[in-house]
């Protein structure tokens, strides 16, 4: 190896070591909602949406009150990928029947590296298909924000690193032969930007954003 090279590799060592990871996840809110999810077991053969806020937000079992199989929400408000994959004990021991997860936005925030967002996933994905192999897996991908409305410093600059994101989430879903739906056309206008009539605070979905999201999901037949 030449002293060139050998200084280069030395040199990206060094600038991997300096990132800062922030796996952190069991806050005040996400421990008082997984108390509540141990005193709700979730039924066999399940369709669960698991996530963050925006899939915790949604009335999904009043959405599909025509299901044959039971409903169940798995959102915490402020749930990244490192919380999510903490808790899929509970998941793969109730046998769904299949699993919406939508994740994301969080570990954008805190501006996680992609890698260790996908390898979240992948961890998650994995997990599922050993410990309960005939549940059916979707991956959707991360929607977008509109820092216009958003107040929070922790949300600035943040879109622009959305769409790479979902590129990666979905290289990865195809690798491991999984399901990825593409639900940010419902809800992003041609520049990438979460449309102002569907949201009210630039990161959040209205409550009448999930019927076109439940209806996109039956007419591409995911549901």
């Amino acid at each position: 190896m030449s002293l060139i090279i050998m200084g280069l590799a030395l040199f990206n060592i060094s600038q991997a070591q300096t990132v800062k990871i922030d796996s952190s996840y069991a806050n005040w809110y996400y421990q008082q909602r997984m108390e509540y999810f141990s005193k709700t077991p979730i039924p066999k053969n399940a369709i669960i949406f698991l996530g963050n806020s925006i899939t915790e937000r949604a009335e999904w079992q009043e959405l599909l009150a025509d299901s044959k199989y039971p409903v169940i929400n798995r959102g915490i408000g402020g749930d990244n990928s490192f919380g999510i994959l903490a808790r899929m004990d509970e998941i793969v021991n109730a046998k769904p029947k299949a699993i919406y997860l939508m994740d994301g936005i969080n570990d954008q925030f805190r501006k996680l590296p992609h890698e260790v967002s996908v390898n979240n996933y992948r961890r998650i994905i994995r997990k599922i298909k050993q410990q309960s192999p005939k549940t059916k897996i979707y991956i959707e991908s991360a929607l977008p924000i509109n820092e216009e409305m958003t107040k929070e410093a922790y949300t600035k600059g943040r879109n622009v690193l959305v769409p790479a994101l979902n590129q990666k989430i979905k290289a990865m879903a195809q690798e491991e032969g999984v399901t990825y739906i593409d639900i940010c056309p419902l809800f992003q206008d041609e520049n990438g930007v979460l449309k102002k009539e569907f949201t009210m605070d630039g990161v959040h979905l209205k409550a009448s954003a999930y019927i076109d999201w439940v209806n996109f999901l039956k007419d591409k037949k995911y549901l």
